[in-house]
């Protein structure tokens, strides 16, 4: 078993390691994710990205058939001043899991994001 170096990454490994699909599960992961890291003193938060600049050619095709990179809703969690994506792999199938990027590249990525102002897991 692999050692982990904080509490936190112990975390986000367990739940990478649950997350067996990626497409349609990010807001879902995420905020379960965000959750436990709250639930144990880490400050996080979900972030609701849109536009995809990013090419990704090999995401999963029920992507391509809702439409253009532009219009690509996503989930992920942000803590310890970076990014945590548990289904980054529905649209870059072959990068790790858990993916972990910096804020300036995530910034970067994407058209529009913010904090996720609702957790679904909450309501009805």
């Amino acid at each position: 078993m692999a050692q982990f170096q904080t509490g936190a990454d112990r975390i986000v490994q367990l739940n990478a390691d649950k997350t067996l699909l990626y497409y349609n599960q990010c807001r879902a992961s995420s905020h379960r994710l965000a959750d436990d890291l709250l639930s144990h003193g880490h400050a996080a938060q979900v972030l609701r990205c849109s536009g995809l600049k990013t090419r990704a050619p090999d995401a999963d095709q029920r992507w391509r058939a809702a439409g253009a990179q532009t219009f690509w809703i996503h989930y992920v969690v942000q803590f310890d001043a970076h990014i945590v994506d548990l289904t980054r792999r529905q649209f870059f199938p072959g990068c790790d899991n858990p993916f972990h990027q910096s804020s300036v590249n995530f910034a970067a990525e994407w058209d529009s994001f913010g904090p996720e102002s609702e957790n679904p897991r909450f309501h009805g």
